[in-house]
């Protein structure tokens, strides 16, 4: 049985007999060998056969002369019976000697059954072994069917690269657009910067404007809240004409005596000069601390007072004696009540002197003075005022209607109790960037808006400034 070893393609093949295994270049010199000693072999055989022959015939001949008889048979089936043995001598001579010169004759005499079942057993392993052969083929049929579809998804994928590498080329094109709009926002954007320090150095300009736009606020504070008043009294006026004509007639006649009062008023400031307190108006306010001794919360008021008296000095109130440096005039009871209210509270109290009545230059001040506790007058998230601005306007209008709306705070707290300066400020309502910011928003929105002073957290009587920030909303 002959088997083909990998690799080789034939070129070797070896043969397996049951239970050896022959080189086929040995084979090939041994049968060279083999056919030379089978000639030898077979020249021995016929000599010892014809040797063999010849003694056994001898032999024959002598005994049929003899008469010889064995087994005592007749001395001619003696000579018979040696010339069998004669020729079993030969047969057994020859084999034996076949015996010995041929490996392959013993195996032939002796192990013809295990020969015979070795070769059922090579055939088994063959049998086995082409199985063997069928299973690999269909899983070598497996296996390229495997490689057919690993060789489809290959081209699949190859598909789906170009298709990512087309997307990438898009996306590549997409960043170059990108980064061109980004450099001219860039440009855009330093523009925008150059235009800003332009309304920087503008806003100083406006800044400017504004000190003296306040200036003038500042003089006009005390002539609006003169208007304010006779305001609210003719409302009330016509509220009384409507319910009744006698009341109309009494009040038509207390108008007429107040229009009397305020020609002789302008009559006399043709003569005397200029008001330099309106009525009402508030001088000075501060923060008293009364947990402190009663003598400390005295100095604490007489402080105050001679910084009103050097105001009212300064503003063009006088004495009415020469040599008299003290211009105030007060109410006895309104003062020795306010004291009184000083000393019976333990905290900070709000000490504010007004001026009772118009001053004339010259004239000395007489003032009223008002005592409040220290308390919240708003809370965080409370509108303190508020007003509608139309940013289409312009910069210039936008900024005259933001200074009104600071006026209009300012004129709240201090309604309201709180502390103010000689001006009769309250501090400072917002920075100068805080307000052009606002400024600018209100222009850019090119529309009416809703302007809100908010209080960003609880402003109380003893703040120096009321912390507001402004909300714009859209109406």
């Amino acid at each position: 049985m002959r088997y083909r070893t990998g690799g080789l393609r034939g070129s070797c093949c070896q043969t397996f007999l049951p239970g050896r295994a022959i080189c086929p270049l040995r084979l090939h010199v041994a049968g060279r060998r083999y056919a030379l000693g089978g000639v030898v072999l077979i020249i021995v055989l016929t000599i010892a056969g014809g040797i063999i022959a010849y003694a056994g015939d001898r032999i024959g001949m002598k005994v049929g002369r003899k008469r010889l008889s064995i087994f005592g048979l007749r001395p001619k089936y003696t000579s018979m019976v040696i010339t069998i043995i004669t020729g079993v001598v030969i047969a057994a001579c020859t084999l034996l000697v076949l015996s010995l010169a041929s490996e392959n004759v013993r195996i032939a005499l002796f192990e013809i059954r295990e020969l015979q079942d070795s070769l059922a057993t090579a055939n088994t392993d063959l049998e086995a072994k082409m199985a063997e052969v069928d299973v690999l083929s269909a899983r070598v049929r497996e296996v390229a069917d495997e490689y057919d579809a690993l060789e489809a998804k290959f081209e699949a994928a190859n598909q789906e690269l170009e298709l990512v590498s087309q997307e990438r080329a898009r996306a590549l094109h997409e960043l170059s657009r990108v980064e061109s709009d980004l450099r001219d926002s860039e440009i855009k954007l330093k523009e925008t910067e150059t235009r800003y320090r332009q309304a920087g150095a503008d806003l100083v300009q406006a800044s400017g404007e504004l000190d003296r736009a306040r200036s003038e606020i500042a003089l006009l504070e005390g002539e609006k809240k003169s208007l304010e008043q006779d305001v609210s009294s003719l409302s009330a006026a016509q509220a009384s004409l409507e319910r009744s004509l006698e009341q109309m007639k009494l009040d038509m006649t207390a108008q007429a005596a107040t229009s009397a009062l305020i020609m002789a008023e302008a009559e006399k400031s043709s003569w005397y000069g200029e008001i330099v307190f309106r009525a009402k108006e508030v001088v000075l306010g501060e923060v008293v601390d009364c947990s402190q001794p009663r003598d400390d919360v005295n100095g604490q008021v007489t402080a105050l007072l001679l910084r009103v008296n050097e105001i009212a000095s300064r503003r063009g109130a006088r004495s009415s004696r020469e040599d008299d440096p003290f211009v105030l005039l007060f109410d006895e009871g309104n003062y020795l009540a306010a004291i009184q209210e000083l000393h019976q509270s333990d905290g900070k109290m709000i000490f504010r002197v007004m001026s009772y009545k118009n001053t004339w230059y010259g004239d000395p001040l007489v003032v009223e003075v008002e005592v409040f506790p220290d308390a919240r007058i708003y809370s965080a998230g409370d509108v303190v005022a508020a007003r509608t601005i139309d940013g289409a306007t312009g910069g210039a209008e936008v900024q005259k209607q933001l200074l009104v709306l600071m006026e209009d705070v300012n004129s709240a707290c201090i309604s309201r109790g709180m502390t103010s300066d000689e001006e009769g400020r309250i501090g400072t309502i917002m920075t100068i960037s805080d307000f052009t910011s606002a400024i600018v928003e209100i222009v850019k929105r090119n529309a009416s808006v809703n302007v809100q002073a908010v209080a960003c957290q609880d402003i109380w009587r003893s703040h120096k400034s009321p912390p507001v920030e402004l909300v714009i909303k859209r109406i």
